[in-house]
């Protein structure tokens, strides 16, 4: 009874602890009206109280199991401006975010003559173009934190 007991017992606490990460980044913002903000962009998921707190820069809440997914979305407005509401309530013209293992940024390139908008999104070494609806850019967690970021509604451009 006792060996089961402690059995259970470094289960929780071992489960709970896989479930912990916090990784630090940081973002800067090209706002449309030609300003630019630098912040913090922690990522984070931490059991509290048999819950889990998960936050994304300024944004926290709390959740009865882990996620497994976070979703960035990325609206273009009129070939102008892109919308990310979770990194501002302004309209951009560009960003870069870097995390542990990943840089991703999104800027206007003139010579980017089949991007609407002239748009392009580079996540590392990778280039996305805006296709017809907003772009996602979709973050799978596992028990370390990120295991992998896939880029939806948008396409690569041929070389």
């Amino acid at each position: 009874m006792i060996c089961r007991l402690m059995l259970l017992l470094m289960l929780i606490f071992s489960l709970a602890a896989k479930a912990d990460f916090k990784l630090d980044g940081q973002l800067s913002l090209h706002l449309s009206n030609g300003e630019r903000e630098q912040k913090a962009f922690p990522l984070s998921l931490i059991r509290e109280q048999g819950a889990y707190l998960f936050s994304v820069g300024e944004l926290t809440t709390r959740l009865p199991s882990p996620l497994q997914k976070y979703s960035l979305a990325l609206v273009l407005q009129h070939e102008q401006e892109v919308w990310v509401t979770d990194f501002s309530p302004q309209p951009l013209q560009g960003f870069n975010l870097q995390l542990p293992g990943y840089e991703i940024s999104l800027y206007r390139d003139p010579q980017a003559r089949t991007a609407r908008g002239r748009f392009v999104l580079q996540m590392n070494e990778e280039l996305y173009y805006f296709s017809r609806g907003p772009g996602q850019i979709n973050f799978l967690f596992n028990d370390q934190g990120i295991s992998e970021v896939r880029v939806q509604g948008m396409f690569k451009p041929r070389r």
